[in-house]
């Protein structure tokens, strides 16, 4: 079964996150603190981060970002947030370039930049509102299925 680190959690990512991945055959946990990250990687086959301003870890998105990255640098990572991508993907090409020149980002209905989920340089993004729209959130479970192969 493949499994997903829920990396930075917030509560959004842990009630709304949880139910659909375990509905699309995914194991998950939640990291509680930066220490056990290296643990927590282990198994992982993606991490989720969100781009919230609070979260139960005080580390930024940016420092978790570093710390993956640092540890395992091919592991695919997925992005959330409460906003639709089009106020985020700044946000997130800013963070992905930082470790990668051709990022890009792959979204339920939207790619922008050379998006190839599963490789490193790739991020997923997904919304609150994805999970609620039925056809988003089937292309989204697509998209995550590729991306967190094994």
């Amino acid at each position: 079964m493949p499994h997903i680190l829920l990396a930075r959690p917030h509560p959004f990512i842990v009630s709304e996150m949880a139910p659909f991945l375990q509905q699309q055959g995914f194991s998950f946990n939640r990291l509680s603190q930066l220490d056990a990250l290296n643990d927590e990687l282990a198994n992982a086959n993606a991490a989720v981060i969100s781009l919230a301003l609070s979260s139960p870890l005080p580390q930024s998105a940016e420092e978790i970002l570093l710390a993956i990255r640092q540890l395992k640098p091919s592991l695919p990572v997925v992005f959330a947030s409460l906003l639709p991508l089009e106020r985020v993907q700044k946000t997130i090409l800013h963070l992905m370039q930082q470790h990668h020149a051709a990022a890009a980002i792959a979204a339920a209905g939207q790619v922008i930049g050379s998006a190839q989920p599963g490789q490193a340089g790739t991020a997923l993004y997904f919304c609150k509102d994805d999970l609620a729209d039925a056809v988003k959130r089937e292309s989204f479970a697509k998209l995550l299925k590729i991306h967190a192969k094994r």
